[in-house]
């Protein structure tokens, strides 16, 4: 038995596919695996014995044709899925020859796929992937995130990771001066700080540094922007006591490796995307505003409300509770 899955682009929708993965492997145990998917996306999955590919295809002259090659590369399997809705990732399974190609209809695709479904609305991510897995029998009881993680060593003092960017766009993202805020009184509580981002956040997690070199003692702080590999970002999350971010890939990382997490949202819609189905600490901060989610990259209407309503005192009030059995150096 052989088994194809197209993984979706974003880190955190590759997080949110584990638990489909998961039953796959569970339901198929003797199966080999193959995987495709944005080097981010394999990145979560290097540890695992499966063939893995990097699509770059949007990257040639001709993406189809590129796209033909791979498939015909990657060979024919029993099983093919694909988590993406685009046309390319079923031209990709067609391609490959596969027998059972699975996905959701739409955008002129389903004469490429053997099972084509009808895409379910006002479902969890993690659960719309599952429910690709229909059309196989199978329906996974409580399924779970999961990733391999092997936690960093670390001392005694209490260690925040903070994810400041967001890779989907600007309305996404908290408030930088409040970032600041949060990450300059943690450390004045004698608290670890560390900053997370990929290499496109270097500016602006840049300017966070910066700013917090004018107003505190930077002992304890530690800017990990674009000098992790997938890997790496996952043991750094996994030694981590709390996680303060966006609605991001990294907030996905931290919900399957049972982190205690703060997690702020505003244009995106918490009931699609929260942290998904775990035992850890979850508070997720959402205004409400009759303007959101609007799901998009830039705010609107200009004015940025659903997040700049949230404010640092809210947070660090969560986070003091959550942290409340690490000793701080003095109240703050």
């Amino acid at each position: 038995m052989k088994i194809l899955v197209r993984l979706p682009t974003w880190l955190g929708d590759g997080v949110m596919a584990t638990p489909m993965i998961e039953a796959l492997k569970e339901a198929y145990r003797e199966a080999s695996f193959t995987l495709v998917g944005s080097r981010v996306t394999i990145g979560l999955f290097e540890r695992e014995n499966m063939r893995l590919f990097v699509d770059e295809s949007k990257k040639d002259f001709n993406r189809f044709l590129s796209l033909y090659k791979l498939g015909k590369t990657i060979g024919s399997h029993d099983i093919s899925i694909t988590l993406q809705n685009n046309f390319p990732s079923a031209w990709l399974l067609w391609a490959s020859g596969s027998k059972m190609r699975i996905g959701y209809a739409g955008n002129l695709r389903s004469p490429l796929l053997t099972h084509a479904l009808p895409r379910q609305k006002h479902l969890h991510q993690v659960l719309q992937y599952i429910h690709l897995l229909s059309p196989l029998s199978l329906h996974p009881q409580n399924p779970q995130l999961h990733l391999y993680s092997k936690p960093e060593k670390r001392g005694k003092r209490a260690r925040v990771g903070v994810s400041a960017g967001a890779k989907y766009g600007s309305a996404k993202r908290w408030c930088e001066e409040y970032f600041i805020e949060v990450i300059a009184t943690l450390l004045r509580a004698g608290y670890e700080v560390l900053l997370y981002g990929g290499s496109e956040e270097l500016e602006g997690n840049g300017k966070i540094e910066k700013a917090l070199e004018h107003i505190t003692p930077t002992q304890n702080f530690h800017n990990l922007t674009g000098k992790t590999t997938i890997s790496q970002l996952i043991d750094s999350i996994g030694s981590l006591d709390l996680f303060i971010t966006n609605d991001s890939g990294p907030m996905h990382i931290a919900s399957a490796l049972s982190i205690p997490l703060i997690a702020i949202f505003g244009p995106t819609d918490y009931k699609e995307t929260s942290p998904f189905n775990s035992s850890n600490t979850q508070i997720i901060f959402d205004k409400h505003l009759s303007c959101s989610p609007c799901k998009k990259r830039e705010c609107p209407l200009k004015h940025h409300q659903c997040m700049k309503l949230i404010t640092p005192d809210e947070v660090l009030n969560s986070a003091f509770e959550i942290l409340q059995d690490f000793p701080k150096d003095f109240d703050v």
